[in-house]
């Protein structure tokens, strides 16, 4: 398999998991707000180690990227900002960064790795 190739399939399972890192991320957010941090606590860890999936993703990726490449330097001092919450057990401060800050960024990225991936698609169509 070719680089590119190899990267492409990166884009396209990063497409796919991205929306549902978005479904996760509202369904922790509904845990914090209704009582239930112990399931929201757990489900923060594969979300953790997903988003850092994903920034690796896109950052390998990069090259072929187009002009819909992903800025994942917004999500660094969400992420710590995250990290601190969630050591300092603050749900409130937790379900508001994933919300309002999280969220929006996840959000874009799909939007972005969907056009790359729409791009990368036609580009191999009319090959």
């Amino acid at each position: 398999m070719s680089q590119y190739a190899l990267k492409k399939e990166i884009i396209g399972t990063a497409a796919e998991y991205i929306v549902k890192a978005s479904e996760g991320i509202e369904q922790i957010i509904d845990f914090f707000q209704s009582g239930g941090e112990d399931i929201a606590t757990r489900m923060m860890v594969d979300l953790i180690e997903g988003i850092e999936w994903l920034v690796q993703a896109i950052e390998g990726t990069r090259d072929i990227h187009g002009k819909y490449s992903p800025d994942i330097s917004q999500a660094n001092s969400v992420l710590t900002e995250i990290t601190e919450a969630y050591e300092n057990m603050d749900y409130v401060l937790l379900s508001d960064l994933l919300e309002y800050e999280l969220l929006p960024i996840v959000n874009l990225w799909q939007e972005q790795l969907a056009n790359i991936k729409g791009v990368l698609d036609n580009d191999n169509a009319a090959e």
